[in-house]
Formats: C-alpha cells, structure tokens, sequence
C-alpha cells in the first residue's frame, strides 16, 4: 500500500473498516494479475470507501452478502459518477474473501424447472456415463437446452408426444443461416440428447435414427490456402519493437511453420516448451499429446516473446493477454482474431480469414516441394489418412500427369 499511496493518512485510511484487514492481500491479487498502479489506486479507494460504508452500518466482514453491494454502488453512484469496473472490482473482492474463508457464499436456493432438472440429469449422464471431454457436454448441453426451450413453453418438459417432424422442424429453424458443417454438428448433438432421452424411458422411440444429417459430402471442398508471399508479408507486417508485435509474431509463426491449431495454441503452456532437445509438447483435447520438432524460426519467435513482449504474471500459458488480468486466452478465437488482425495489417483479403488458413498452407507448400500426404498427415498430426485426402485436389502436378487430354487438342 505504501507504493500506491505516499501519504501517510491514506495508507491509514485505506484500512479503516471491517475490510481493511484485508485490503493488502487484495490488492496484492491484483498486482499478481497484472493491473496497473492507477488501477490499483481505484481499487483501494473504492475497497476504502465500501469498508467505510459497513463500519457505519455495523457490518463485519464474515456477513457480508451480495446484496450488500448493490445497496453501496446505489448510494455511491448518488454521490459521484461511477466507473465502469466499480462492480466487477466488488465482485473480484467478494470472490478473493470467499477464497480466503472469511465470508461463505450462499447460492439461493431456486427450484429447478422440470427443463432444468432434465437437463441437469443429461449433463451428469453425459459426465458420468459417457465420460466425455467438458468441451462436448457444453455443445451438447446448449443444443439440448435451446431444443426444450423451441419446444416447451414455462415449466412443462414433457416428451412424451414430440415427433421426428417437431425436431426437423426446430433444426431447420435454427440452422437456417448455419454452413452445411455446423448444422451436421447441431444434428449430432441433438442426436446425443434424443438417445438419452430413449435410454431413460423418456420417449418410446429413438428418434435420433429418423433425423436426416445434413448433405455435406466428404471431401467436396478445396482448401483455401494463402501465397507463401502472402505469408511473408504477414509476418513483415508484425511490429516486433512492441510486446503486442512480438506476441502476434509468435503465435503467427507456429500456425505457419508447424500447422497447429488456434486452441491448441491457446492452450500452450511454458513447461510444453523443452529447449534442450528442441520439442514443443501439443495439447489436443483434454488428454491427447502430441511431441513436435522446435525448428529454429519458431523457437526464436518464442525465445523473442517470452524474453522482451510476455508481461511478468503467474499465468502458465505461453501467451497470456495483455491488458489485465493477465491470464491465458479463454479459445482459440483470440488467436483467430490475431490473424484476422494481421491480415489486416497486411492489407489482404483472402476468402478465408482465420487461423486454419495457416493451416491449409503449411500443407498446399509441402505439396508443392513434393511430400507425400502420409508425410503431410503427419506432420498436421492426422488420426485417419482420409482427413489428409483432401489435399490432393491441389496437388496441380498430379492432377495434370492423370488428366485426360481434351478433345481437339488444347484451344
């Protein structure tokens, strides 16, 4: 406190209240995620001032409620113009005490619906039963709840009487605007549900057999891949003097040199790296790991970021955000925007803009230098040959080498 404050009779009033035992480890939570030292100063005004506000209402720190907060910020905002991150910096405190066992939160207590309750019993079949990864009883848990919700109204859930043509109907509506890939995944989670439902005596038949996938013909599309010019400039165009620069540099050269994908550069983290045999570690998922040689353009984009562009924290992924908190990203759509954002920079407008761009290209250039594609599946770390397949409708060489001639001869 003494850094924030060099008056004496603020530090003193800092602590004053039933909160000002706690402010120091508070605010030392804050400093570890990265927040600046103005930020710091609000957040200790504002916890003064809330400390201030239950000593006059007689309110000690073990009885604090939620409500207790909103009832501050109301009187507060009469007083003076409130900011934006007042009530997301109560919040975080209300948490750091919980964690600290001084308060206990008390989650009331509602009755579930009869939707919710179906849909809390389907999550822990998925969980337990299934055991599948968290990632996929989200996805299934949403279309199921978005299903109950297109088909019931209020608290009734009964799906004693939906037919296959209910369901149908509810799938068109809500992958009307969807790509022929994401309502094939809509169908597939609804399928999900529907055989939980038959399991569980809900519905007489199963009805997951009577909904049609939507037509989406394997191997029917191209890969969009970038020029190789077009990713040197990508990477030109990345201002390394900057942290941001050195950070968008890096991670632009792992989805260029080693095809990895946006989560699973998000989800990298600092012991992945092994410097002294030149491998990175690759998080596929909840339990697959895969182990890929460092070359040495991707290992000096690293060693740049992590030695001048990552901000000192005690977060563990590799690239973390750079405006606290400071913490890993959530997705790999952080990193997707990262490339949208190079794109930019470069001035291209390619028709596919996101990071499986990379990807693709990785793939079209070993193609082209004349890597076999069980060497291309390889390196994209491929489960099945099929999935590699695709890349043969641009291999040109080939093709032409098979093509039959034009009839007539060449116009």
């Amino acid at each position: 406190m003494e850094e924030l404050f060099v008056r004496l009779w603020a530090q003193v009033r800092m602590h004053e209240g039933p909160l000002g035992e706690h402010i120091d480890a508070f605010i030392r939570t804050l400093v570890a995620k990265g927040y600046s030292n103005d930020s710091l100063r609000r957040a200790a005004w504002l916890v003064g001032d809330y400390s201030r506000w239950l000593a006059r209402r007689r309110i000690a720190a073990d009885e604090l409620k939620p409500g207790h907060v909103d009832a501050f910020l109301r009187g507060r905002k009469r007083r003076r113009v409130p900011r934006y991150e007042d009530r997301p910096t109560l919040l975080r405190l209300m948490a750091h005490l919980a964690d600290s066992g001084v308060i206990v939160v008390a989650t009331e207590a509602r009755p579930l619906t009869p939707a919710q309750q179906l849909e809390a019993r389907y999550v822990a079949y998925m969980r337990e039963e299934r055991n599948l990864a968290p990632a996929t009883i989200h996805s299934n848990r949403m279309e199921a709840r978005r299903l109950l919700a297109s088909l019931f109204a209020g608290d009734e859930a009964s799906l004693e009487h939906i037919g296959a043509q209910d369901i149908i109907e509810h799938i068109r509506r809500v992958t009307s605007a969807y790509r022929p890939s994401s309502a094939g995944r809509v169908v597939g989670c609804l399928r999900s549900f529907l055989r939980f439902a038959h399991c569980i005596g809900l519905i007489s038949t199963d009805l997951s057999r009577c909904i049609p996938a939507p037509a989406n013909w394997s191997l029917s599309s191209i890969p969009r891949a970038l020029d190789e010019d077009h990713v040197r400039r990508i990477l030109r165009h990345c201002d390394r003097t900057t942290a941001n620069g050195c950070r968008d540099h890096a991670i632009l050269v792992l989805l260029a040199r080693l095809g990895l994908r946006a989560g699973e550069v998000a989800a990298l983290q600092l012991e992945d790296i092994d410097w002294r045999t030149g491998e990175l570690q690759i998080r596929n998922g909840e339990t697959r790991l895969d182990r890929l040689p460092l070359p040495h353009e991707v290992g000096e984009a690293l060693a740049a970021y992590l030695r001048k562009g990552r901000p000192p924290c005690s977060c563990r992924h590799v690239f973390v955000r750079s405006q606290a908190p400071r913490q890993g990203f959530a997705s790999g759509t952080a990193i997707a925007s990262v490339v949208r954002r190079a794109l930019r920079r470069a001035d291209l407008d390619p028709p596919c803009k996101g990071a499986h761009a990379l990807r693709h290209t990785l793939a079209s250039q070993l193609l082209r230098r004349g890597a076999s594609l069980a060497e291309i599946g390889d390196v994209l770390r491929h489960r099945r040959q099929r999935t590699t397949m695709i890349y043969a409708k641009v291999d040109m060489a080939s093709l032409r080498s098979v093509a039959a001639p034009w009839p007539g001869g060449v116009q």
